[in-house]
């Protein structure tokens, strides 16, 4: 059974264990990352998706120990062209680590082939990027401030049976916009407050043992209000709280367990998304080119339709564009 916590909880016990699950609407579960043992295994991640009508951006960091790698995805929604590159880097004498706060840190990591900086600051999340030869492409640039809305978030903390010290923390924010610009080779993307959507994707975590991987997740308009999902498979025990949840103008609606079922193999496929209980019905149609693989990770872009029934509230999801994200085993 699904479990709301609403008390500002530690992750790690006095032996560095995760001994509980559950889930909360605000980032109640505090990482004292001090309390593990042996912090060279911990994997922290920070993923932004920024987006807007003509392109989305997906930009993730990922260090764990001594090694370092950034992923960056570009689509365009126009042109239907994908491009993706990746960063990995081992054994680095200065391991790189990510903002300790949303409010306070940087990121910074430059080579011969990438310079990226991630700023959290007071007023905004500041993301620069130059990337020469993007995907043996062109050159990427990325100059954007990510800024704050009101609402909820989708928080997470699931433990593995029988593994004490492994365990999978995760937060899920759709609540920003951007303002900047993303150009690629002679092609500017404008982002203002108005047009652009973006989610924060923050992850912490030790598996046992290597995770097969599939999640689903989109952000946009859909009759006049702002919308934003998320369904993945499971990772650990999260009886006591998944992460599958979509937001309504950033008002978290809690999804419980779903049925995934695939159309067919015809270029004109989908993927049908429905919950146990029948509040939630989705459909995602793949766009027929829009689609890459990046290091381990495969990509694919579509578009996003169907109801969600909420507790206070109902919606028709049309158009939303999404993207399916799932491990390369």
């Amino acid at each position: 059974m699904q479990k709301t916590i609403d008390t500002v909880k530690k992750i790690f016990n006095e032996n560095g264990e995760v001994t509980f699950g559950g889930w909360s609407r605000s980032p109640l579960f505090q990482y004292n990352k001090e309390a593990y043992p042996n912090p060279s295994k911990l994997v922290e991640r920070d993923c932004y998706y920024i987006s807007n009508s003509d392109m989305g951006i997906y930009i993730s960091v990922e260090a764990v120990g001594s090694e370092l790698y950034i992923r960056i995805v570009h689509t365009d929604f126009k042109t239907e062209r994908t491009v993706c590159d990746n960063i990995n880097r081992k054994f680095m004498l200065e391991p790189k680590r990510l903002p300790e706060s949303g409010s306070l840190g940087e990121f910074s990591y430059t080579d011969k082939k990438i310079a990226l900086t991630l700023t959290n600051t007071v007023d905004g999340r500041y993301i620069k990027c130059d990337f020469i030869d993007f995907g043996d492409f062109k050159n990427l640039f990325v100059k954007v401030r990510v800024r704050k809305l009101g609402g909820e978030s989708m928080n997470t903390i699931a433990p593995f049976d029988g593994a004490p010290k492994c365990f999978y923390l995760k937060r899920f924010v759709p609540k920003f916009f951007a303002e900047g610009v993303v150009r690629l080779g002679g092609t500017d993307y404008s982002l203002t407050e108005d047009n652009s959507f973006v989610y924060f994707d923050w992850s912490r975590y030790v598996f046992p043992r290597r995770q097969k991987f599939q999640q689903l997740s989109g952000v946009g308009e859909t009759d006049g209000k702002r919308f934003s999902v998320n369904l993945a498979s499971r990772v650990g025990n999260n009886i006591k709280g998944s992460e599958n949840c979509c937001f309504i103008d950033n008002k978290l609606i809690k999804i419980g367990r779903l049925k995934v079922s695939e159309s067919g193999k015809s270029p004109n496929n989908f993927w049908l998304f429905e919950s146990i209980d029948g509040s939630v019905s989705f459909t995602f149609t793949p766009y027929s080119k829009m689609n890459c693989r990046c290091e381990k990770l495969s990509f694919i872009f579509g578009e996003l339709n169907g109801t969600v029934h909420g507790e206070n509230e109902s919606i028709k999801v049309r158009g939303i564009r999404g993207h399916f994200i799932s491990t390369i085993m």
